[in-house]
């Protein structure tokens, strides 16, 4: 997971785009029923507005996933709507936030594998229509629903939330977990979130291994003082928000922030 800020996404966002997006919003809200609204969430002219969404953004923002900081060992990158919109799992009278589809704040950029559904002999997840609630009895319905969707709080992980990714743990074989200090709620939250985009699938976890075998192995070199300065330049690279699985390289990191060094390069006091 990593955190995304929004002001980096709007100062991208052409005029162009805002009017594609706000004439189909429109379209959508002026739609008489529910399948007018999925013949214009299904034609060629709405999908092409997620994708030019998409192209707009700066590299930094589409070089991994934004929930499980993938690249290409998870397949491409689509864009998720976070809130989802066509149906909600987890309230079947719900038709989705349907009004919410051109919307760029609902957005996220997700791989196959966290934004679809997918079953393994050991695993299963992945997004679809997922949408939990710690608070279900506040969830919004309609577009005029404005003040219970500002007041919804999702019951997993966003990558628009600065606390969220600090939420996220990993053990010593690369598999999710949530912090040690996390409460019942923060952990309940890192669990639906496992689930939901399929964070303990082996391939990702495989890689978190590898970076922690890589942060030790840098560490080593340091307390070593083995081409120190290489070392240290390595793991500020580690870390960098832009480098795949950069919050599992902090993780790892901090179990030695004992060091100087690492105190340094995660900017700890």
């Amino acid at each position: 997971m990593r955190w995304i800020c929004k002001d980096e996404i709007e100062e991208c966002l052409t005029q162009a785009w805002r009017d594609a997006a706000e004439q189909a919003k429109t379209e959508l809200i002026a739609a008489t029923d529910e399948d007018a609204r999925k013949a214009i969430l299904n034609r060629v002219g709405s999908s092409r507005v997620w994708r030019d969404f998409y192209g707009l953004l700066p590299a930094s923002l589409k070089h991994k996933c934004w929930y499980c900081e993938a690249e290409e060992i998870r397949s491409d990158m689509p864009v998720d709507h976070f809130r989802p919109k066509n149906k909600v799992e987890e309230d079947r009278l719900h038709d989705g936030y349907w009004w919410l589809a051109f919307d760029w704040q609902n957005y996220r950029c997700a791989c196959t594998f966290c934004n679809s559904r997918r079953v393994f002999d050991e695993t299963e997840g992945g997004k679809a229509c997922h949408f939990p609630l710690e608070n279900p009895d506040e969830r919004a319905f309609t577009p005029a629903d404005q003040v219970k969707l500002r007041n919804e709080r999702p019951n997993f992980l966003d990558p628009f939330n600065p606390d969220d990714e600090k939420l996220l743990w990993f053990d010593n074989d690369g598999l999710p977990m949530a912090k040690p200090e996390a409460t019942e709620e923060q952990q309940t939250k890192v669990e639906n979130s496992i689930e939901i985009f399929h964070l303990n699938e082996s391939r990702i976890a495989k890689a978190r291994n590898k970076v922690r075998i890589e942060v030790e192995l840098q560490v080593r070199k340091i307390k070593d003082n083995d081409d120190a300065q290489a070392a240290k330049v390595k793991l500020r690279r580690m870390v960098r928000d832009t480098e795949k699985l950069s919050r599992t390289a902090v993780v790892y990191l901090r179990a030695h922030r004992e060091l100087p060094e690492v105190k340094d390069i995660l900017n700890l006091d």
